[in-house]
């Protein structure tokens, strides 16, 4: 029982002491004496509460200070420690269900059993230098694989983590307005209609192939393989939001990206045109609109890498008297207060020229762009396919969709040829 429980109880029972005191038509000395003594422990007893009420809630500030969430959070972060990718690979590989800590995790995290729980791939804290039992070899920090820089979020892309089903997104397109009217004059009411955004789950796959000697060999080979997978899901998902599913097939595009999505605005600069300062301003600066974009500073803007090295490599002007004092077009751009960051990989040619740049409309930016994934994959470890040569094949499904319920909120800038 913690103090400020005692306390209470205890302010219950002279409470009740008090009304059945209070209750007699006549008190006698020694209860008049009693009376007293029981009022002046309530008033003490009031404080009391008080102060084990703050030093509660402190004590919650600092666990979650310390663990970043409460107590049954921090029983479900024990239980995923307990939790391994290895657990999740001996079911899939012996065609089990799951048992253990991982059942009870997916239990936990209402996800269907089977199913393997994305953000279990999310990175952990670096382990440091493993050495066999001889000595001989000292393994250092692992060096992991390079990947693209992710800029859909930059750009003002909602990520989200959804369940199991269909996730809908509405959004108002049209509603009331507003005027100043006559006194007698009427007005009909205003028509308001609400679209909405189907996003349905589509499957992706990042598949890996390792050797059963290196599984051996390497100690870190599941975390490694871990932060691998978990990067290769995010560059792809990134990279589809900007150029869409170029590997699709069917009949329709899985993913349909900013860079041919239809209601996105699109401005375009000339062959001529693109190396001129006040052009590629102007092409900006007309993207402010006074309802997506009151000012330039809201223009978040993810350039291409060729249009990032045009910008840097053009010289505007050269001093006459100090040629080593010039101006970029990066310069005279960054000065009128446009700034940007630079993705590689969505600078594709098309017929009309080469993207120079996505940009988002801040203003009521959330949510007008959805990248959803559904938190359940499919983890599959193959040792068969290649048993002859000593392989595993690793395989992880994740399911995902893009959509923009307000696409008005973003545009394209391309060069055109």
């Amino acid at each position: 029982m913690t103090i400020r429980q005692k306390l209470e109880l205890e302010q219950s029972e002279k409470r009740e002491k008090i009304g059945a005191l209070l209750g007699k038509d006549e008190l006698t000395e020694e209860e008049r004496g009693e009376l007293k003594t029981l009022t002046t422990r309530m008033q003490e007893i009031e404080v009391e509460v008080r102060a084990a009420i703050v030093a509660e809630e402190d004590a919650e500030k600092r666990a979650r200070l310390e663990h970043g969430d409460d107590p049954e959070a921090r029983e479900l972060r024990e239980l995923r420690g307990r939790v391994s990718l290895g657990g999740y690979l001996s079911a899939a590989q012996e065609q089990r269900g799951l048992d253990g800590a991982e059942a009870e995790y997916n239990e936990a995290m209402k996800i269907r059993p089977g199913r393997f729980p994305l953000h279990l791939l999310a990175p952990e804290p670096e382990k440091r230098t493993a050495t066999d039992t001889d000595g001989k070899v000292n393994q250092q920090s692992w060096i992991d694989r390079l990947f693209v820089q992710s800029m859909a979020a930059r750009l003002g892309v909602t990520m989200r983590s959804v369940s199991p089903g269909v996730a809908v997104y509405p959004v108002t397109t049209a509603g009331a307005t507003g005027g100043q009217r006559a006194k007698a004059e009427g007005k009909d009411t205003d028509a308001w209609a609400v679209g909405s955004k189907e996003l349905k789950p589509k499957r992706n796959a990042s598949h890996l192939v390792f050797s059963t000697e290196d599984s051996y060999r390497l100690p870190g080979l599941e975390d490694s393989l871990r932060r691998d997978m978990r990067m290769a899901v995010m560059e792809a998902v990134d990279s589809a939001i900007f150029k869409g599913d170029e590997g699709a097939t069917g009949a329709d595009a899985d993913i349909v990206g900013l860079q041919t999505a239809s209601g996105v605005t699109e401005k375009t600069l000339t062959q001529t045109n693109k190396a001129k300062a006040d052009k590629t301003h102007e092409a900006f600066l007309e993207l402010v609109d006074g309802k997506h974009a009151s000012g330039i500073e809201d223009l978040r803007i993810v350039a291409s890498v060729g249009a990032n090295t045009l910008w840097g490599s053009t010289v505007l002007a050269v001093d006459s008297e100090t040629a080593s004092v010039f101006k970029t077009l990066a310069m005279f751009l960054k000065e009128c207060g446009l700034t940007w960051a630079t993705r590689g990989g969505i600078d594709t040619a098309t017929t009309n020229g080469k993207f120079a740049a996505f940009v988002g409309l801040a203003r009521g930016i959330e949510g007008a762009g959805v990248a959803a994934v559904w938190d359940e994959g499919m983890l599959i470890r193959d040792p068969y396919s290649g048993a002859s040569k000593g392989e595993v094949n690793l395989t992880l499904n994740y399911f995902w969709d893009f959509a923009l319920p307000r696409p008005s909120n973003f545009a394209r800038v391309k060069f055109v040829t």
